[in-house]
């Protein structure tokens, strides 16, 4: 299953500067809102606000990490390489090392990722996110009861934040082949089917690729 038809941007290279723009709005929401790292009472209100902060923050992620999403990880990656018209080296190793970084989450079409969750127990962060946050859906709202224990919620959502480095390697790479005058709209000929094309190579090491300029 590709990415739904809904809004698609009307080239690759719209996908990155659209990516790229909510990324960096993404980031900038983590700092200001990261708590200051002080201890707070569990039944506090400063507790209770942390617990919402955090919340937002994972539903806002979930844009880059849903496979189908139009600015998702998998189709970023997908348009850097058919965006790279130079073949410059250093966007394609970006693009393999954000490629490398993936989780299953990310790369499993919504079929095959639903078929898995109807298996597994329901301490599902999507149950809360399309239970409560987004939609309404009554199903994952009633196997959503659990999100009252802030401590469990906590530990589930946290998994989703893995994804930030993954995040941060693509929105480098994606901000250095735009600065950089790197990347163009691919030939309409010239685009394969919707699937992430395969790694050219073994993913390096996360620290390998330094980050642009002012990043």
């Amino acid at each position: 299953m590709g990415e739904g038809k809904r809004g698609k941007p009307g080239s690759e290279l719209e996908r990155l500067q659209i990516f790229a723009e909510l990324a960096a709005e993404y980031f900038r929401m983590v700092e200001l809102f990261t708590p200051d790292g002080v201890q707070v009472a569990a039944d506090s209100v400063e507790a209770e606000r942390r617990h919402w902060i955090e919340l937002f923050r994972a539903a806002l992620l979930r844009k880059f990490i849903v496979p189908e999403e139009h600015v998702s990880l998998k189709l970023v990656v997908r348009a850097l390489r058919l965006c790279n018209y130079s073949a410059d080296s250093r966007l394609g190793q970006g693009a393999a090392e954000t490629a490398g970084m993936f989780t299953n989450g990310m790369i499993r079409d919504r079929e095959a990722l639903m078929a898995e969750i109807a298996l597994a127990d329901h301490d599902l962060f999507e149950d809360v996110l399309y239970g409560r946050l987004l939609h309404g859906d009554a199903d994952r709202f009633r196997r959503s009861g659990w999100a009252g224990d802030y401590a469990r919620l906590s530990r589930v959502a946290a998994g989703r934040f893995d994804a930030e480095r993954a995040l941060r390697k693509a929105l480098n790479i994606v901000n250095y082949g735009l600065a950089n005058g790197l990347l163009r709209p691919p030939e309409p000929d010239s685009v394969p089917p919707d699937a992430v094309p395969p790694d050219a190579g073994p993913p390096v090491h996360p620290d390998a690729l330094p980050p642009p300029a002012g990043d």
